[in-house]
């Protein structure tokens, strides 16, 4: 591991001012604390405070650095360790990337499977057979001049944008480990105290929450019950229990595969290689909200796919029960209107559009949230001018985040309605096959739409 990785993970924080004589509370509150200038510039820099240090919020800590802002980003774990499986970069995600570092871009793509030259698409989860294939996946890259999409590991992700964060920020500790946002406060100059759970705070010009769908920043600002316990009233429920697995499994089939959904009664089985020749496979199961945990859920899986074709068994068999997780799964409803900016508070990535997984675009809008806000704050010259940006944030974001939201969950209605359809195979190859490819590929041209770079096939060709 690189030296200066070393300060990341993880150790001691450099000590940062606290101000005396603040409570904290769960609500915002407006105080009174000497300020800086209201100036800004190189001496002078903006005070970022990313609460969360996830994928998200180590990209925009990237940009921010790079458009000579100061960050500081508090995280709730002790050390960062490998955690969960291959996750989809499409090409927005990694065009994105790509404009901000080409350093980075090029780490990822070494670690990365690429989608060049795999299959995709829904195939019958009872037979197997092709029902539709994603074409769009490669010939629009192709056609438009983008990066190819990539699959990769979240653990060599995560390390490659640690790598980058200590590369960009040189000396300086900006990650604060062990630490957990308990409440913010508002002085009257419009800066942020923000107090974490140790009795500390830290003080910034500008939050963001990259902490996740069950954020506590977002819980504050919008005076909502924090947790996942309170789900109900705060997202909505997609009518399926999500189970997922990791194993290690020897296929030839799925050397040529880049993802693919298996379809069924009630529920759907999408599985995704890896480069080191692991399967993260996802069971939809259709379930009401608040179910308990099922145990033996190795057990409870093969009888729900009992008559499913043999691949979608061998998965679950090369999982052992005590790797397969288990949770409800929910998205939000876009915030149309709930301005996700206000003051010197902003949200980012899950925090405010969290999106079904089917649509494969979770962690590339957290990418362009962070950049599109870089842009906007790049240029800054007074701190009066924040809660106008972040206003403009939002604006720039709405729409588009809305719409992939919107998107992700008309993939999982589609699934819900095609299920009952699969008797008729006819039908489905004669009316639905002709159109849904089309369908699918104004989706995708949609979600790579934003992709700020163009790039030459050779060269994407190269890394693929």
């Amino acid at each position: 591991m690189p030296a200066p990785l070393q300060q990341f993970l993880p150790g001691k924080a450099k000590p940062f001012k606290t101000y005396a004589g603040i409570r904290p509370s769960n609500r915002c509150h407006y105080l009174q604390v000497n300020s800086l200038s209201s100036g800004v510039d190189k001496e002078n820099p903006l005070r970022i405070i990313i609460a969360g240090g996830g994928l998200g919020g180590l990209f925009a800590a990237i940009c921010f650095l790079k458009a000579g802002l100061n960050v500081t980003i508090i995280e709730k774990t002790a050390r960062y360790r490998p955690f969960g499986g291959p996750i989809q970069l499409a090409s927005n995600g990694i065009g994105t990337v790509k404009i901000v570092s080409e350093n980075l871009y090029e780490n990822i793509n070494n670690v990365a499977r690429p989608f060049w030259g795999t299959e995709s698409g829904i195939r019958d989860g009872l037979t197997s057979e092709w029902m539709f294939k994603f074409e769009a996946i490669n010939e629009l890259p192709s056609d438009l001049r983008l990066p190819f999409s990539v699959c990769i590991d979240r653990s060599d992700l995560q390390l490659e944008l640690l790598k980058e964060l200590a590369e960009v920020s040189g000396k300086e500790n900006i990650l604060r480990m062990s630490s957990t946002l308990k409440s913010y406060e508002i002085n009257s100059s419009g800066e942020v105290i923000v107090h974490l759970d140790d009795e500390t705070h830290l003080v910034g010009d500008i939050l963001i929450g990259a902490d996740g769908i069950w954020s506590q920043t977002r819980s504050i600002l919008f005076d909502e019950s924090f947790g996942s316990e309170f789900a109900s009233s705060t997202a909505s429920f997609t009518g399926f229990k999500l189970f997922s697995g990791l194993p290690l499994f020897a296929s030839i089939e799925f050397l040529k595969i880049g993802y693919c959904a298996y379809i069924g009664p009630d529920n759907y089985f999408v599985a995704c290689p890896d480069k080191q020749g692991r399967i993260q496979w996802y069971a939809f199961i259709k379930s009401d909200a608040g179910t308990d945990d099922v145990d033996r859920s190795k057990e409870y899986l093969l009888e729900v796919f009992k008559d499913w074709n043999p691949t979608v068994r061998d998965l679950i068999s090369a999982t052992s029960s005590e790797e397969i997780l288990q949770r409800d799964l929910w998205d939000r409803a876009p915030s149309i209107f709930k301005d996700w900016s206000k003051d010197c508070i902003t949200l980012l990535g899950d925090s405010c559009h969290a999106t079904m997984p089917n649509i494969g675009q979770g962690c590339g809008l957290a990418f362009e949230d962070g950049y599109v806000l870089s842009l906007l704050l790049k240029d800054i010259k007074s701190r009066q001018e924040i809660p106008h940006l972040l206003k403009r944030f939002y604006r720039k974001r709405i729409v588009r985040t809305a719409a992939i939201q919107g998107l992700g969950r008309l993939n999982s209605e589609a699934i819900k309605i095609l299920t009952p359809l699969l008797p008729y195979r006819r039908f489905v190859d004669t009316v639905l096959s002709p159109l849904l490819p089309l369908v699918f590929r104004l989706q995708f041209w949609y979600c790579y739409s934003f992709c700020p770079v163009n790039i030459d096939t050779e060269e994407s060709l190269d890394l693929a």
